[in-house]
């Protein structure tokens, strides 16, 4: 094989998982399920850590140590900083699974202070303050966001991720009768950067329902709307126990790792401005153009006869044509030597001019 081609399917030995899911949902309780479940399977010493954005640690962290012996760590915060720093605190420190709870919240905190300091700068500035985000933004948020996405790929850690859930809307198709579209749902995701809610390798929806029967009941249940492996995909559960979430991760390998390459090594060609090589040589073609033309305007400023006369002929020495759209799609380099060409002709027509001058002045009478 070549050197690019390698052996795959050798295995993934880390459990990315994600669940969705409206406020109540269940979420957190069965991530901390899951937690617990994946921490006492794979039998991994170190604690289970949560980044906790909604003050939810609180009421898991006895319950996380009356099934492992360990005390729940981790970090209060909403700073996108302090998740991504968290997760490669974690991951160093051993840790045997990292929630993240919500990872919402990381970024709402990212896209607010992107415009907290855009509009700093505006204020500085005496410029009214923008009120939201604009499409160029997203240029700087998501690569920066790819960070955390690429660490939560790539790193040696169990990782579970909360995210809340929104809506998907879009217009239906348009009506017979009055040919009006109406906006309407199409679907659940996850409230974070688009791509990264469908990053898991094992994704659930979680839902809450009520049932009234003598008295309330409260059903939590996960749909497993992802699943790499195929196993679980599209099962369904109330309540769930960690026995149904255990296929997937019978399939994992412990101690293999699968990490995708991620460092920039494709070279585009553009330059600091960003220009690729096709758009510097169209932008040195209009430079060379413009001095040709200085160069005949300078000449032969006017618009006679004879000066145009004189600009096609100078033309045509350089280029071999008398057509200036055809001049204009020439190469740079055709254009080089052609300017070169016109201006040494120009220097020898201003000689020319300087002799004849002089002539003209010593055959004037004293």
């Amino acid at each position: 094989m070549g050197k690019l081609l390698q052996t795959m399917g050798t295995g993934q030995g880390y459990l990315k998982a994600g669940f969705l899911g409206f406020p109540k949902s269940g979420k957190t309780y069965t991530a901390v399920l899951l937690a617990i479940g994946t921490k006492q399977l794979f039998k991994i010493p170190g604690p289970i850590a949560m980044f906790d954005t909604e003050g939810g640690a609180e009421y898991i962290a006895q319950r996380i140590k009356a099934a492992t012996g360990q005390d729940l760590v981790g970090l209060r915060s909403r700073s996108f900083d302090d998740m991504l720093a968290m997760g490669q605190e974690c991951e160093k420190d051993k840790i045997s699974v990292l929630i993240v709870d919500s990872v919402t919240h990381p970024w709402r905190e990212l896209c607010e202070a992107h415009l907290a300091k855009i509009n700093a700068e505006r204020k500085a500035r005496n410029m009214k303050p923008r009120l939201r985000l604009e499409f160029q933004d997203w240029n700087i948020l998501k690569p920066y966001w790819a960070k955390w996405t690429d660490f939560y790929l790539n790193s040696k850690l169990h990782i579970i991720i909360c995210g809340r859930a929104g809506y998907e809307w879009d217009f239906s198709a348009p009506d017979e009768e009055t040919g009006k579209r109406e906006l309407m749902k199409t679907g659940i995701k996850m409230k974070t950067e688009g791509e990264f809610g469908f990053e898991p390798s094992l994704l659930v929806e979680m839902e809450r329902e009520q049932k009234f029967s003598g008295k309330t009941e409260i059903i939590h249940r996960a749909t497993v709307i992802g699943d790499r492996f195929g196993i679980v995909d599209g099962q369904q559960m109330d309540n769930p126990d960690f026995n149904f979430f255990l296929p997937h991760l019978q399939k994992l390998k412990p101690g293999t790792h699968a990490p995708v390459d991620v460092a920039l090594k494709t070279d585009t060609g553009v330059d600091m401005e960003g220009q690729d090589e096709y758009s510097r040589e169209r932008k040195q073609r209009e430079i060379k153009c413009e001095e040709i033309q200085g160069e005949l305007v300078r000449m032969w400023p006017g618009q006679t006869v004879a000066e145009k006369k004189a600009k096609l002929e100078v033309i045509e020495l350089a280029f071999g044509t008398r057509s200036w759209a055809k001049v204009e799609t020439f190469n740079s380099g055709i254009l080089s030597a052609g300017l070169a060409k016109i201006r040494e002709l120009v220097q020898t027509e201003r000689e020319a001019q300087t002799v004849e001058e002089q002539q003209k002045e010593q055959e004037q009478p004293a």
